[in-house]
C-alpha cells in the first residue's frame, strides 16, 4: 500500500511559498517584529471519523462506507499555523492541516468505484486523504469588556484522495480544488490568564459544504506563550457530477502558541 503520510510536491510548494512570503515581508518591514504580533501555533492530538460516505462517480458509482476500510479508531494528527496581527484589528493566518488514514476491510457486495469493479468478500486496502492549505483574513471589530469578536474570509485549497486496492486491481480519485469560506471568531476572557475561544470557518452551497470549527480553553502563561485544549470538528463534502463524498471528523486537541512581539 502507498504511504499517505509522505510529503508530495504540493505540500513542499506550500511550505516554500509560506517561508518565502514571510521572509520577504519581514525583509521589507524590518521593524515588524518590534511593532506587531507574529505567532506560530502547533496543534496535535487524536482524530476519529464518525462518517465517510463515498460514491464515485456520483452517477453510476456504488455507495459505500469508507469507514469499513479505514475504521473508526483514533489516529494522531497535527496542524501548523502562522499568524500575523497588524494594528490589533487585522489578522492574517496561514494553515497547513494534513489528514491521512489507511486500512483494510471487506465489502459484502461488489463495488463500482471510479472505473473499476472491486469484488465483494475480497480484502480491500483503502486510503483516505484530505490535506488542506488555508489562508484567512480576520477583522476584529470588538475587543473590550473581556470579549473579542472578529469575522472575515478564508481561502481553502483541498488536496483530497480516495484509493481502493485489491491484489489484482487498483483505482483512485484525486481532487485539488479551491473553496471560499466565511470566518468567525469569539473569545471570552476570565481574568487575564484563562479564556474560552470559538474559532470557525464554514460555507454551504448546492454543490457541497465545509465546516472547520474548534472550541478551546486557553491558558495564557506569559506574553509570549499560551497553551490550549479542546474539541475540533471538520464536516462537509461534495455532491457534484463526478464525486459524492461527505465526512465527519472529530478532533481531541491540545495546542501551543508562541508569540514574537
Amino acid at each position: 500500500m502507498n504511504n499517505p503520510y509522505s510529503y508530495n510536491n504540493r505540500q513542499i510548494l506550500f511550505f516554500l511559498s509560506l517561508f518565502f512570503f514571510t521572509g520577504s515581508f519581514l525583509f521589507l518591514k524590518p521593524n515588524l517584529l518590534k511593532s506587531q504580533d507574529i505567532s506560530f501555533e502547533v496543534e496535535a492530538g487524536g482524530l476519529w471519523f464518525s462518517q465517510n460516505d463515498v460514491r464515485i462517480p456520483n452517477n453510476g458509482g456504488t455507495d459505500f462506507d469508507m469507514l469499513e476500510l479505514i475504521g473508526r479508531d483514533a489516529i494522531p494528527y497535527y496542524r501548523l499555523r502562522l499568524n500575523l496581527t497588524y494594528g490589533e484589528r487585522h489578522t492574517i493566518r496561514a494553515l497547513f492541516a494534513p489528514i491521512s488514514k489507511i486500512g483494510t476491510g471487506v465489502f459484502n457486495d461488489d463495488i463500482f468505484f471510479e472505473e473499476t469493479t472491486f469484488e465483494g468478500d475480497v480484502p480491500v486496502d483503502g486510503i483516505y486523504r484530505f490535506n488542506t492549505y488555508r489562508f484567512t483574513y480576520r477583522y476584529t471589530f470588538y475587543n473590550r469588556n473581556n470579549w473579542t469578536f472578529g469575522a472575515g474570509a478564508a481561502g481553502l485549497i483541498r488536496d483530497a484522495k480516495v484509493e481502493l486496492t485489491q491484489p489484482d486491481r487498483s483505482d483512485s480519485n484525486s481532487d485539488l480544488g479551491f473553496v471560499p469560506l466565511i470566518h468567525i471568531y469569539a473569545e471570552r476572557y476570565f481574568g487575564s490568564a484563562v479564556s474560552l475561544a470559538l474559532d470557525g470557518e464554514t460555507l454551504a452551497s448546492p454543490q457541497g459544504r465545509a465546516t472547520d470549527a474548534s472550541l478551546t480553553l486557553n491558558f495564557h502563561l506569559s506574553d509570549n506563550w499560551s497553551l490550549d485544549a479542546g474539541y475540533r470538528v471538520l464536516e462537509g463534502g461534495a455532491d457534484v457530477d463526478k464525486v459524492y463524498n461527505f465526512a465527519w471528523i472529530n478532533f481531541a486537541r491540545i495546542g501551543a502558541k508562541i508569540h514574537f512581539r
